[in-house]
C-alpha cells in the first residue's frame, strides 16, 4: 500500500511539474507574442501616419501643379505669382522645410525660401532623374539629401507637371522635414530594447531608434528587403524571425497602403523575455513549495485525515482562489476604467454619451469647448440642442442611432450649433451598447470647418478662372459635355456661342495688361447677366469665351447673340485717360442632332472667324 501511495504521489508531483513547465512555456510565448503585438501596433500607426504626411504634401503640390498648368496657357506668366503661391502653400503646410519647382532642364526655377533662387543643377538627384526620364505623374518619394541652400536634411517628395498637351513643364517638389519621421518613432509606445525604423519604398532610411544617425542610409541589404515581400496595407509579424539587421526575435513591419513607406520594429528574443527570465527563480521556489506541499498533503491523507478536515481544507483553498480571482478582476476593471477615463478626458475630438431617448448623459472637455456648454448644464437635455434635427436630413435625435445609415459605427457629416447660435459642420462617428437597462449611444464629433474651407478653395482653383470667376476650360468642357448629353437624350437642340474680344492685343499694347484684365472682367459680367439660367458659360483662354445654350435653336441663339453685341457696345471700361469702348465678335453653331462639344466648338470657331473677317462687332452663324 505504501509503495502504491508513494508511486501515486510521485506521479502526481511529476504531473504537477509538467503542468507548471507548460504554464511557464505558455507565459514565455505570451511575452514574446506581446512584444510582436506591440511592434505590430507601432508599425501600423507609423505607416498610417506616413500616408497622412504624404497626403498633405501631395495636396499642397497639387495646388501648385494646377496653377502651373493654368499659367502655361497664359502669355508671360508672372514669376512672382508662382513664388507667392509657393510661399503661401509652404506657410500653411506643416512639416515642410521648403517648396520648390525644378525646370524641365533639371535646374532650380522657383523656391518658397527665396524670390530669386540660384539656378542650381539638380540633375544628380534621383527624384529629378525619375521625372526627366519620363516618370509617370505619380507621387515620387526620393532619397533623403542635404539641401544645397539651407544645409539641412530633407526628404524630397515630387510630382511631374504636364500641360494639357502632355508637354513636360516642370517638377513640383516638397522638402519634407525628416524630424517628422523621428518624432513619429519617438511617439510610438516602444518597450526598452526594441529597435524601429522608417524606410522609403526605394530602401532609404527616413529615421530609426534608438539612434537617429541613419538618415539617408541604404537598407536594401536588411533582412526586411532580402527575405520579406512588402504587401501594401498588410501587417507582417514574426516571433522568431529577423526584420532589422543583427536582430532575431519578435517584430513586425508594414508598408503604408498608398505610398509604400515601410515602418518596422524588432527586438531580440532575450530582451523580449527579460521579465520572464527575472521571474524564473520565483517560479522555481514556487514549484518546490508546491511539490513539498503535495508531499505533505499526501502524508496527511495517508494518515487518514478525516473526511471533514479534507473537505474544509478544499473549501478554504477554493475560497482563497475565488478571492484572488475577484481581487484580480477588480484590479483589472479599475485599471481599465482609469485608462478609459484618461482617454475620454484627454481626447481632442468631442465625445458625448446619449441614452435611447436622445438625452445627453455625458460630455468630455473637448465637447464642452466645441459647443460652449458645461457638462453639468447639458446633463439630461436633448441632443437636438447641439445637433438640431431641422438642420439635418434623416437625423433622429430620439433614437440617435439613425445617423444617415442607421447603423452603429456609421460616419456622416452633420450641422452642429454652438451655444452662441453659430452653426458649423461636424463629422459624427457613432457607437452603441445594448443592455437590459436600455441602449447607450456614444458619439465622436470632429470639427471639419477647416477641411470644408480647404475643399472649397481647392474646388475653385481646379474649376474657376482666377481672373473672371467663370468656369475654366477644363471645367467648361466637362460640364458642357454632360449638359449636351442630357439635351440629346431629350431629343432637343443646342447652340454654341464663341465670343472673342475685338482688337484685344491693341488694348493690351495701348493701355497695359491691367486694362486688358479689366476688359475681360467686364465682358465676363455682361455675358453672365445676358444668358439664361440653364446656360453654361466659360472662359476658354485669353480673350475667348464660350456659351452652351441647351434647347436653343438658331433663332433663339441669334437673338441672344444680338443682345450680347448690344450690351457690350454700351459698356465702358475705365482706362488711363478716359473710358474705353469695346466690341466683340460672335460665332454661332446650332445642332439638332447628337454632336460632341468639341465638334460644336470647332464649328462655332469657324463662324467666329467669318465674323472677324467681315469686319468684327457682329455675329455669324455657321453654315
Amino acid at each position: 500500500m505504501k509503495r502504491v501511495w508513494a508511486g501515486t504521489t510521485l506521479g502526481l508531483i511529476v504531473l504537477l511539474n509538467g503542468v507548471f513547465g507548460g504554464l511557464l512555456s505558455a507565459e514565455r510565448r505570451a511575452d514574446v507574442q506581446a512584444m510582436a503585438d506591440v511592434a505590430s501596433l507601432a508599425t501600423s500607426h507609423s505607416a498610417e501616419h506616413m500616408d497622412e504626411v504624404m497626403d498633405i504634401a501631395d495636396r499642397t503640390m497639387s495646388v501648385v501643379s494646377e496653377f502651373m498648368r493654368i499659367s502655361v496657357r497664359i502669355n508671360d506668366p508672372e514669376t512672382a505669382d508662382i513664388h507667392r503661391l509657393l510661399v503661401h502653400q509652404h506657410r500653411i503646410t506643416p512639416g515642410l522645410r521648403g517648396l520648390f519647382v525644378v525646370s524641365p532642364d533639371g535646374h532650380l526655377a522657383y523656391d518658397s525660401r527665396s524670390p530669386h533662387p540660384a539656378s542650381l543643377d539638380l540633375t544628380d538627384h534621383d527624384f529629378v532623374q525619375h521625372h526627366l526620364t519620363g516618370g509617370a505623374d505619380i507621387l515620387f518619394i526620393g532619397k533623403p539629401v542635404v539641401s544645397r541652400i539651407s544645409g539641412e536634411w530633407m526628404v524630397p517628395v515630387s510630382r511631374r507637371v504636364e500641360d494639357r498637351f502632355g508637354r513636360f513643364v516642370g517638377i513640383v517638389t516638397a522638402a519634407v522635414d525628416p524630424d517628422i519621421f523621428f518624432a513619429m518613432l519617438k511617439a510610438s509606445p516602444l518597450p526598452e530594447g526594441m529597435q524601429a525604423a522608417i524606410v522609403s519604398p526605394a530602401g532609404f532610411l527616413f529615421g530609426c531608434l534608438p539612434s537617429n544617425d541613419c538618415l539617408g542610409s541604404s537598407a536594401r541589404d536588411w533582412p526586411l528587403f532580402l527575405h520579406q515581400a512588402q504587401n501594401p496595407a498588410a501587417i507582417v509579424t514574426t516571433t522568431r524571425g529577423s526584420i532589422l539587421p543583427g536582430i532575431v526575435g519578435p517584430g513586425a513591419y508594414r508598408a503604408s497602403p498608398r505610398y509604400g513607406i515601410i515602418a518596422a520594429a524588432n527586438i531580440e528574443t532575450g530582451e523580449a523575455i527579460a521579465g520572464w527570465l527575472s521571474r524564473l527563480p520565483v517560479f522555481f521556489v514556487l514549484d518546490l513549495v508546491l511539490c513539498g506541499g503535495g508531499a505533505a498533503l499526501s502524508v496527511i491523507l495517508y494518515r487518514q485525515v478525516t473526511r471533514r478536515r479534507r473537505a474544509m481544507q478544499e473549501l478554504a483553498e477554493a475560497n482563497a482562489s475565488l478571492e484572488k480571482r475577484v481581487a484580480e478582476r477588480t484590479t483589472a476593471l479599475q485599471r481599465s476604467e482609469a485608462r478609459l477615463t484618461a482617454f475620454v478626458t484627454t481626447a481632442r475630438d468631442a465625445m458625448l454619451v446619449v441614452d435611447g431617448f436622445g438625452r445627453i448623459q455625458f460630455l468630455n472637455p473637448a465637447a464642452t469647448a466645441l459647443f460652449g456648454y458645461a457638462d453639468a448644464d447639458m446633463n439630461g437635455r436633448s441632443i437636438d440642442l447641439l445637433v438640431p434635427s431641422r438642420l439635418n436630413d434623416h437625423w433622429d435625435p430620439e433614437g440617435f442611432a439613425n445617423s444617415g445609415s442607421g447603423q452603429a459605427g456609421a460616419v456622416r457629416e452633420l450641422v452642429a450649433r454652438h451655444r452662441s447660435g453659430a452653426e458649423f459642420p461636424v463629422e459624427l462617428t457613432l457607437g452603441v451598447s445594448h443592455s437590459e437597462d436600455g441602449s447607450i449611444y456614444v458619439g465622436v464629433l470632429r470639427d471639419i470647418r477647416e477641411r470644408k474651407l480647404q475643399e472649397e478653395r481647392l474646388w475653385q482653383l481646379a474649376n474657376l478662372d482666377p481672373l473672371t470667376g467663370l468656369l475654366n476650360r477644363r471645367a467648361f468642357m466637362e460640364r458642357g459635355t454632360v449638359l449636351l448629353e442630357e439635351e440629346w437624350r431629350r431629343g432637343g437642340t443646342a447652340s454654341i456661342l464663341m465670343i472673342d474680344a475685338d482688337h484685344f492685343k491693341s488694348i493690351n499694347d495701348g493701355f497695359g495688361h491691367q486694362a486688358g484684365d479689366d476688359v475681360l472682367r467686364v465682358l465676363a459680367g455682361i455675358l453672365g447677366t445676358a444668358v439664361r439660367g440653364g446656360d453654361l458659360i466659360g472662359r476658354l483662354g485669353g480673350e475667348e469665351f464660350a456659351i452652351v445654350l441647351p434647347g436653343a435653336d438658331g433663332a433663339n441663339a441669334d437673338r441672344i447673340a444680338e443682345r450680347l453685341l448690344a450690351d457690350v457696345r454700351q459698356a465702358r471700361v475705365p482706362v488711363p485717360g478716359g473710358l474705353l469702348t469695346v466690341t466683340v465678335s460672335i460665332g454661332i453653331s446650332v445642332a439638332g442632332r447628337r454632336s460632341t462639344l468639341d465638334q460644336l466648338l470647332a464649328t462655332a470657331d469657324r463662324a467666329l472667324y467669318a465674323a472677324k473677317t467681315a469686319g468684327r462687332d457682329r455675329r455669324a452663324v455657321a453654315a
